[in-house]
């Protein structure tokens, strides 16, 4: 079972970050913290196909769950990164319904959706789980394990959460606060009330839908605020900003103490 579906069913509270730098090695290092999954940034990251393979298998090989985000809503960007074993994907600037409609079609099997079916190594090349389950148990498996999450980072997403969040294929919802925020007007604010009343709206939408709900902050304070908000999975920052916050504040402590 995917990792986070299995957590979530159990009332327990993912944890994640972004991986930025590239590289296997990182997702395995990665590993060794008790993070729960990472997200694969084919977005704003130096991903391809090929080198977010080699990071969702370090991530299998180090009981993380693989997501990835795309680059963008287009057939062969979704469906290569889920034949490869990503358990979800992350898809950005969300405007409209037609377009989750359009990553519903890409991303899912018939009946919900019109996904490509070939053995790949999601399932090793149908020499394992579920491949040898008949045809319609296969799709309905990997409809049920991978997840497709729409991202709310933009006032047209916004608009339309209720609807977005009803679509048969939707599994969750992920907030990116950042691009959010811009596209209300109110840059960085994330304490304002029209920034707050936002994600309830969105907090709202998920649990009347009965979908899950992300959202990313780069300020390890505000994790367990936003689980007691209501949000089921917090991302926090990227690999390069903890490591280069880390080793920040161990060379100011060392160098102050010289």
């Amino acid at each position: 079972m995917n990792k986070l579906v299995q957590m979530m069913q159990e009332n327990k509270k993912p944890l994640g970050t972004f991986v930025e730098l590239g590289g296997a090695n990182v997702v395995e290092a990665l590993g060794q913290t008790g993070l729960d999954f990472i997200i694969i940034d084919n977005e704003h990251g130096p991903f391809d196909v090929e080198s977010s393979l080699e990071c969702i298998r370090a991530a299998e090989s180090s009981q993380l769950a693989p997501l990835c985000r795309v680059r963008e809503i287009a057939r062969p960007a979704i469906l290569k990164l889920l034949d490869q074993g990503a358990a979800g994907l992350i898809v950005p600037y969300i405007e409209t319904v037609d377009q989750v409609k359009k990553l519903i079609e890409y991303g899912k099997y018939a009946p919900i959706g019109k996904r490509g079916f070939s053995g790949s190594r999601k399932d090793r090349w149908s020499f394992g789980h579920p491949g040898s389950l008949p045809l319609q148990e296969q799709m309905d498996y990997w409809n049920r394990e991978t997840l497709l999450i729409p991202q709310c980072e933009t006032m047209g997403c916004l608009e339309h959460i209720e609807e977005i969040t009803a679509l048969e294929g939707v599994d969750g919802i992920f907030v990116g606060p950042f691009d959010l925020s811009i596209s209300m007007g109110i840059p960085g604010s994330f304490q304002d009330p029209r920034m707050l009343e936002a994600f309830e709206r969105i907090l709202r939408a998920c649990r009347n839908s009965g979908k899950f709900s992300m959202i990313f902050t780069g300020n390890a304070a505000w994790i367990n605020d936003y689980y007691e908000m209501g949000f089921d999975m917090v991302t926090y920052g990227m690999d390069a900003g903890v490591m280069v916050s880390g080793f920040r504040a161990l060379v100011k402590d060392v160098r102050g103490g010289i």
